[in-house]
């Protein structure tokens, strides 16, 4: 089973094969000092959020580094890797959670996933990167602090929030099939999960979403 194990072993693979060295890679991403890199190529720390912004700038295939599996390879139910991944809902270093995870399932739990999304208390897509922008064909930056009921279906977002009401627990997963409104203005069908945290000492909630497209007809 590939995993996050041997991340450091595709994170130089992929520098040498690019860059040709670790100093040219470090002079091309903005890095001060090239032994800033030993940890990352020894294994001994995950990359954290700038470090990922870094790799995708530079058009490295983050996921891949990352699990060994690339957004979209394998076919299970989205909603099974939410609900074994128990990460910490922390806004900051989410998407890097949701990545380092999807490396630890088993080969048959791995999701196809096309999309990630953070949402705040107040259900605003909060701007970790561009991945729910490309998958709905929008600029970048466009849907940054976009409520979601902007992006939903009218009649889907009734749905979402009756699911919500009628959760018992202050942490859960839910899994839907909803319309998303793309770009140019027409409904994309898709699968997508919904991770509920509540934030530690407050009655605020912090969510998580992957997403994936659908053949399914919906309505």
């Amino acid at each position: 089973m590939t995993t996050q194990s041997g991340f450091h072993h595709r994170l130089r693979n992929y520098i040498l094969k690019k860059h040709g060295s670790v100093n040219a890679f470090c002079r091309a991403v903005g890095i001060k000092y090239p032994a800033q890199m030993t940890p990352y190529l020894k294994g001994k720390c995950q990359p954290g959020k700038k470090m990922i912004e870094r790799l995708e700038k530079d058009g490295a295939d983050v996921d891949w580094i990352l699990t060994g599996h690339a957004v979209g390879e394998q076919s299970s139910p989205i909603s099974d890797a939410l609900a074994i991944s128990r990460y910490r809902m922390d806004i900051d270093n989410l998407l890097r959670q949701v990545r380092v995870h999807i490396g630890r399932f088993e080969e048959r739990l791995k999701p196809a996933i096309e999309a990630y999304a953070v949402l705040d208390d107040e259900e605003k897509i909060v701007d970790l990167s561009s991945s729910i922008e490309k998958f709905l064909g929008y600029e970048l930056g466009a849907l940054a602090s976009v409520p979601l009921s902007d992006i939903i279906h009218p009649e889907d977002y009734v749905q979402f929030k009756m699911a919500l009401e009628r959760q018992n627990s202050q942490d859960s997963v839910l899994m839907f099939y909803s319309r998303f409104k793309t770009g140019t203005g027409e409904w994309l069908n898709a699968e997508w999960s919904l991770s509920v945290k509540r934030k530690p000492m407050t009655d605020q909630n912090e969510y998580a979403m992957i997403l994936r497209k659908t053949d399914a007809q919906l309505y």
